[in-house]
């Protein structure tokens, strides 16, 4: 199950909880009294899928000191539903507040607090709030938070150890964390001898971790060794993994450098031919086309690829809008392009990170 669906799951359940409590409480001296007209405009408004009228309902009480712990709770769930992540944060803080909560649901307000600070940006203040509260630290999903706001501020050796904390706890892993953090610490490297030191541990841990690859190929590329380059992309074009125009450019580069240009272009074509069903494979062999003046070979070289059962819906979309097919543009109007390996998360953007789970480089073509 995702953190969002988690998220709205969570949060039904809690405005649910409050509602009972309002109408079970047991306390003698307000046993008579009725449930806030707010909160129930709020939970009526909520469960009908009107999240802004049950946060402006539920802010009608909070910030006229009218409120119990669950209300702040119940708010800063809806805020960061919405992504107002900075909201969130601050509702949560006022919480933090509050001098009725007690120690067990401090702590877990702490780990919500952090993990509010890493989605707002706030990296640093989310690693300072944890350390602060070094008690609560070593829950696993505190552990992510560390690991997550570390990797974010190039605290790379801290970031891994977070990681090598909480896989040890849980024998679980982030997906594409490690990579992640050695294909950045490559990135950031001082001399070229480091970097390829760490995409190599990044690829002993995942062969086809397309980042580390490409990386690899450029560091040849720009110790001019041109023959290990291209072997490195020819590789790249085999195992299907441009990601964008952009990989294929890289791969183009090293071609034109080595003066193999034409080569490049036969290996395209050869991958078309067996039916290759990389789209940016197909994209880039008809922008060839194009770029000698043959609109004819690149049509039909995007018609024969859209046609097959497996063909990728960037390559539709684009021969759609080239050709201006607007049956086509019609059809897939509505069609996201690309989707995450791990969590199924569908988008028309392709991003390093997945925004639902959070996995790196899980972002590919349909």
């Amino acid at each position: 199950m995702t953190y969002t669906e988690i998220l709205s799951i969570s949060a039904a359940v809690i405005i649910t909880l409050v509602f009972l409590f309002f109408l079970t409480r047991r306390n003698a001296s307000v046993k008579n009294k009725k449930p806030n007209p707010s909160v129930v405009t709020a939970i009526s408004a909520f469960f009908k899928g009107d999240d802004n009228t049950a946060i402006e309902q539920l802010k009608n009480v909070a910030f006229k000191g009218q409120a119990n712990p669950e209300i702040y709770l119940i708010l800063g769930f809806l805020q960061k539903k919405k992504g107002d992540y900075t909201r969130a944060a601050q509702i949560h803080e006022m919480l933090l507040g509050n001098s009725d909560i007690d120690k067990e649901f401090k702590n877990a307000l702490y780990g919500e607090l952090a993990y509010d600070y890493m989605l707002a940006g706030q990296y640093a203040k989310a690693v300072a709030l944890l350390k602060q509260e070094s008690q609560i630290l070593n829950k696993p999903e505190n552990l992510i938070t560390m690991a997550r706001s570390a990797l974010a501020l190039q605290s790379y050796d801290n970031a891994i150890n977070y990681h090598t904390k909480y896989n040890k706890m849980t024998g679980k892993t982030i997906p594409g964390f490690f990579e992640k953090c050695m294909v950045e610490k490559a990135v950031n490297a001082q001399n070229i001898q480091n970097s390829m030191k760490y995409i190599k541990s990044a690829l002993e841990t995942n062969k086809a971790c397309r980042p580390a690859r490409i990386i690899k190929a450029l560091i040849y590329l720009q110790n001019e060794k041109l023959n290990k380059s291209i072997e490195e992309f020819k590789s790249i074009l085999d195992d299907g993994l441009l990601r964008d125009m952009n990989d294929f450019k890289n791969v183009e580069k090293a071609y034109i450098a080595a003066g193999k240009e034409a080569e490049l272009h036969n290996i395209l074509k050869d991958l078309t031919l067996k039916g290759a069903i990389n789209p940016f494979i197909h994209l880039a062999l008809a922008d060839y086309y194009e770029y000698n003046n043959d609109s004819h070979s690149a049509k039909i070289l995007l018609e024969s690829y859209i046609e097959l059962p497996d063909a990728k819906i960037i390559a539709a979309k684009e021969y759609a809008s080239r050709y201006n097919n607007k049956l086509l543009i019609h059809a897939l109007s509505e069609v996201y392009s690309y989707k995450c390996r791990q969590c199924g998360f569908e988008t028309d953007e392709y991003k390093d990170d997945c925004p639902k789970c959070a996995s790196y480089d899980s972002i590919y073509p349909k």
